[in-house]
């Protein structure tokens, strides 16, 4: 009886030692500054610099940044990433939860974006 009570205290002392969280990176805490049900992005890497939160949905949106160098889709619907502000050019469909903290090519250039109504891509 002694030893089940030791090996049921240890097996919680186990299950206790997996609860343990990694801290929150830098880049994660300002990913989380994008308010739920919006499209974020900002002007440089690792979701730093100038932000834009966008929410209206059905039309194409003017990012109205120089460079974008990081997003966050923390929508549940997807949104559509465009090169030009028209919706022209090149683009990419993000589903929800979708993000970069690094852009490279076109991405980083584009002009705005069509948040759907449509879940995933």
């Amino acid at each position: 009886m002694k030893t089940s009570r030791t090996v049921r205290s240890a097996s919680v002392l186990a299950a206790t030692a997996t609860l343990v969280v990694a801290p929150i990176s830098s880049a994660d805490a300002a990913a989380g500054e994008c308010p739920s049900g919006y499209m974020c992005v900002w002007s440089q890497t690792g979701y730093s610099g100038t932000m834009k939160k966008i929410s209206a949905t059905g039309s194409y949106k003017s990012i109205g940044l120089a460079t974008v160098e990081s997003y966050y889709n923390n929508r549940s619907k997807r949104t559509w990433l465009h090169e030009k502000v028209d919706g022209s050019g090149d683009y990419v469909c993000l589903n929800p939860g979708a993000r970069a903290s690094s852009l490279s090519g076109w991405q980083d250039n584009a002009k705005a974006v069509y948040l759907a109504t449509i879940t995933n891509c």
